[in-house]
């Protein structure tokens, strides 16, 4: 019997103890966010691509990698050669800016959690002699979709009434658990992604009118929970413009388009409400002489999501270039949440992505920075809630980079860095100037569904 060198065995131990510490995570991991935003709709949407694609300006309908995850096209699973698992966390530093103050804010949390999976083992092709047409993938995510978090105070002087002072807290947010199937036959791969959306969002508001005696105050708290059935579908085809001069069924470069389409959907949604008025609280936390207007314990109330359209192109160049750009439309007009009926006004958005990745020489043997993944990217988007007068409008640069790692059994991993910066907000009350960083591994592993032969 052979030995495991202890280099490998040592490998073996950090890959499994990451792995079990990035799926413990979202047990422990809390939101951190102090965004003014983050009150309207269902709070600050998490864009949905993982590191990988961060650092290429967010491009997801046309991207797929044999060695990284997409779920956000289930299409792109059936391009997977290895068993891949992904994780991810980010930091996020913001600064507030209005006419009259300033704000700056650090927040952080798990990003994401992902593994996908070919179903049929691409070494079994070459040892049975024999390359099938036909692939099938499927994976399984798990990830924030929105947050939210903001604590928020205001004074103002009416002449009739005298100062008020209102505080805004809100807390919780949402997430989505993804399961996608995709098939593909030659260069056409076709998918679907099943999902759940669940959350819970706490809202309060309070009012208090210092200047009367006793001092009055007003409280109103919506603690609304939501979970409902989520689907969408996605394709993808490449076309081959050459193949490797020493293997005619192995393109080296190709032309990639990729469309994803969500349709219109309505989830279920409850809420415990509750409107007091009141003369503060006593030390137990109950309201004193409280006069209640409105309680609802589990109330049922409409929630109305957009339907959502991406479409990409990418060029692709094997072990060496990938250039891509990328459109995308979501009806935000139809959006419904009576919970917070009156909150905000939603429109229809456009989201546009540029971007490139360069490996200057995959197999360098004594060089290491030249394996690198080096990516760029920047990114126009149009945020559906309208506030005031102006638009949240999102504009940003992005930069990444793709360490390759050689673990046991040689499979080709990565850690994966991304940064952002952009501004959101124009001609709006308060603009937010961000710079967001994500640390991501990519983890392969090759011995899925391998026959096992024995002479």
């Amino acid at each position: 019997m052979r030995s495991t060198p202890l280099f490998m065995q040592f490998s073996s131990r950090i890959f499994v103890g990451i792995a079990l510490g990035l799926a413990c995570a979202p047990l422990w991991a809390q939101p951190k966010l102090n965004s003014p935003y983050s009150r309207y709709g269902l709070g600050d949407p998490v864009r949905p691509f993982f590191a990988a694609q961060a650092g290429y300006g967010g491009q997801t309908a046309a991207f797929h990698d044999p060695y990284h995850l997409n779920p956000f096209n289930p299409a792109s699973y059936a391009f997977l050669r290895t068993a891949t698992f992904e994780g991810g966390a980010y930091a996020k530093y913001s600064q507030y800016r209005s006419n009259a103050s300033s704000l700056q804010t650090w927040s952080g949390n798990m990003a994401y959690l992902a593994l996908g999976f070919p179903l049929r083992n691409a070494i079994n092709d070459l040892l049975d002699r024999q390359r099938s047409p036909w692939h099938y993938g499927m994976g399984l995510t798990l990830m924030p979709n929105t947050t939210v978090g903001y604590n928020i105070a205001v004074s103002d002087f009416l002449p009739e009434l005298g100062r008020l002072f209102n505080e805004f807290k809100g807390d919780g947010g949402t997430y989505r658990l993804s399961w996608g199937h995709a098939l593909r036959y030659k260069r056409t791969a076709v998918g679907i992604d099943l999902g759940w959306l669940f959350g819970r969002m706490l809202y309060e508001n309070s009012a208090a009118f210092s200047d009367s005696f006793p001092t009055f105050i007003s409280t109103r708290r919506d603690d609304q929970y939501i979970s409902g059935f989520l689907w969408k579908a996605g394709i993808q085809h490449d076309w081959v413009l050459r193949y490797l001069e020493s293997d005619s069924t192995q393109p080296k470069q190709w032309l990639s388009i990729g469309l994803s389409v969500g349709p219109q959907r309505r989830i279920n949604s409850t809420a415990n409400r509750l409107f007091v008025r009141h003369r503060g609280r006593l030390a137990n936390g109950q309201y004193n002489n409280a006069d209640t207007l409105l309680l609802q314990n589990e109330q049922p109330y409409a929630l109305t999501l957009p339907a959502a359209l991406r479409v990409g192109i990418q060029y692709t160049q094997l072990n060496k270039w990938r250039v891509g750009a990328e459109l995308a439309y979501e009806g935000w007009s139809a959006f419904e949440n009576t919970v917070r009926a009156n909150d905000a006004d939603f429109r229809n958005t456009l989201e546009a992505a540029v971007g490139l990745e360069y490996i200057p020489d995959h197999i360098s043997y004594n060089r290491y920075l030249k394996r690198v993944r080096y990516r760029v990217g920047a990114y126009y988007r149009q945020d559906p809630r309208l506030v005031g007068s102006g638009h949240l409008d999102d504009i940003g640069l992005s930069w990444g980079l793709g360490f390759p790692l050689i673990l046991p059994r040689q499979q080709s991993s990565f850690i994966q860095t991304a940064l952002e910066i952009g501004r959101l907000g124009r001609g709006t009350s308060v603009r937010e100037t961000y710079a967001r960083f994500t640390l991501g591994f990519t983890f392969n592993d090759d011995s899925w569904f391998f026959k096992r032969r024995f002479d």
